[in-house]
């Protein structure tokens, strides 16, 4: 026998035993339908409109429904405080806000001193010491550096990669960039 056959009867003997396992057990006999019940009453019909009445007006918040975060600044640096585009004083000031309300994102401003960016809560009262920084002061936080460091930076590292030009393509290389420079020939693109 060749190989082609042997597999066909070995395939042709597995289909023969395999089947009694795959069938499936027979369904049950469908219950006996029940004799038939009194008709149910039928679901009474809404009211009309006229007879609804009106709702209860709301009644006014508890003051206990109501938290209190007290932002505390040096005065004499006169911070103040917005909540998004509103301007909501100069620190020290209360901020009254309904309970679980959510986060209110606050921006703390004084002159001389960097921004500060702040989130407080809603669950439960507090008070929040605002620390405000001046650029000197900020040097000593760690990861903070000023913009002018960046720009420094960014001119140092330019000053050090040597740009390359090949005459034959117009393209300028250097270190992790390549810069294809526009020649005064080709016309500019647009993209709409």
């Amino acid at each position: 026998m060749t190989r082609s056959g042997r597999r066909g009867a070995a395939l042709a003997a597995l289909a023969v035993l395999g089947l009694p396992a795959c069938k499936r057990p027979a369904a049950p006999p469908a219950p006996a339908p029940a004799a038939p019940q009194a008709a149910a009453p039928a679901a009474p019909s809404p009211p009309a409109p006229a007879e609804l009445e009106p709702p209860e007006p709301l009644a006014p918040r508890d003051p206990a429904d109501t938290v209190t975060i007290k932002l505390l600044a040096d005065a004499r640096r006169e911070a103040h405080v917005f909540w998004g585009r509103k301007d909501l004083g100069a620190a020290p000031l209360d901020l009254k806000r309904p309970r679980g309300s959510g986060p209110v994102d606050l921006l703390v401003v004084a002159p001389g001193s960097l921004p500060l960016h702040t989130r407080v809560f809603t669950d439960r009262d507090e008070s929040l010491s605002l620390r405000l920084y001046s650029a000197k002061e900020a040097t000593a936080l760690v990861g903070w550096k000023p913009a002018d460091a960046e720009s420094e930076a960014q001119a140092k590292t330019d000053a050090k990669t040597e740009v390359k030009t090949d005459a034959k393509t117009d393209v300028k290389t250097g270190p992790n960039r390549v810069l294809k420079t526009r020649t005064a020939t080709a016309p500019p693109r647009h993209r709409f």
